[in-house]
């Protein structure tokens, strides 16, 4: 995404009002259900912190990799706000795959995030999270599927209105290749009917299909579970592994 040298810098205060729809819930209860009873777990690209707290809930600990200033800044806030995570959640500024924190987790998960991985570096990004997964350990993963690239003209997703304004996000999507897309959001704030302030980010989105993720999985020692298989969620393309 691009947006300065934060490439969050502007979704970010946009993200929990304007990139969660009536499936975030239960996407979350995914990824939460499956932390250990009192293990301890990994998240790659926390954002927001949407699936932290309630992982943190059944965690011992939580330790977050979040390359975004501005995402770390509102997750920290939140966790300001939650005195009883204040031992257990440790917020970190790494970029996958170029971490490495010497111990292993019982717990490993990301979301939304393989769309910023390309295809030929996944083998790698798999192979750093397999390094900080313990032998019985689990890793879970959305956005592994067979959709094909969408090809989508600007069209208004999502709405919300705080006080006296009205937000909006407007999305757009094109084709740069097989596994490839453009993606742009805009975002526009209306007081009184009339708009105030126009906001545009732009990126790409990777898409990953399920034969060569389980095969980049398989090459550096898990196996893994994906589509209807995986869960309840087997539509927004969850996937399960653990050591082969």
């Amino acid at each position: 995404m691009t947006g300065g040298t934060d490439p969050y810098g502007t979704m970010a205060g946009y993200y929990d009002l304007l990139h969660t729809g009536t499936g975030s819930p239960a996407l979350i209860a995914f990824f939460a259900g499956l932390v250990p009873e009192g293990g301890h777990a990994l998240e790659i690209g926390p954002g927001t912190g949407r699936m932290t707290l309630a992982v943190a809930r059944r965690a011992a600990t939580v330790h977050c990799l979040e390359s975004s200033p501005a995402m770390r800044a509102l997750l920290l806030a939140k966790l300001a706000g939650r005195p009883e995570f204040r031992d257990r959640v440790t917020v970190l500024g790494a970029t996958a795959p170029d971490f490495r924190f010497g111990r292993r987790f019982d717990y490993v998960y990301l979301s939304a995030v393989l769309e910023h991985i390309p295809p030929p570096s996944r083998r790698a990004f798999f192979a750093r999270l397999a390094e900080h997964l313990a032998p019985d350990g689990l890793l879970a993963m959305d956005m592994v599927d067979d959709e094909p690239v969408p090809d989508q003209p600007e069209r208004e997703v999502r709405a919300a209105r705080q006080g006296e304004c009205r937000y909006t996000r407007s999305t757009a999507v094109w084709p740069q290749g097989p596994d490839l897309a453009g993606i742009r959001h805009v975002y526009r704030t209306y007081i009184g009917g009339v708009l105030a302030l126009t906001e545009t980010v732009e990126g790409e989105h990777h898409f990953h299909r399920p034969p060569d993720v389980l095969a980049d999985l398989r090459a550096v020692g898990l196996t893994g579970t994906s589509g209807a298989e995986a869960g309840p969620l087997g539509d927004k393309g969850t996937l399960i592994a653990r050591r082969g």
